[in-house]
């Protein structure tokens, strides 16, 4: 597995916080499957892998930790 640092944010019903995800996954769809499943990701249409560590033993894949970034500014 693999650990991955996913940002999400946009929606039309959102404030423009992003959200980060830390997710160990055996494949990026899968992190993202697994972000996309959550509550807070609901509401959110963009998600863009920023980190991705190379291999490491894990038997699970899930969500480690989430939370809320910076405000994006709107043009």
């Amino acid at each position: 597995m693999k650990i991955f640092v996913i940002e999400a944010y946009g929606g039309e019903h959102t404030d423009g916080a992003i959200c980060h995800f830390t997710v160990q996954a055996e494949s990026v769809n899968q992190a993202l499957d697994l972000v996309r499943a959550t509550p807070r990701a609901q509401k959110l249409d963009r998600f863009e892998v920023v980190e991705e560590t190379p291999d490491y033993e894990t038997e699970t894949p899930s969500i480690i930790s989430q939370g809320n970034g910076p405000q994006i500014k709107p043009l």
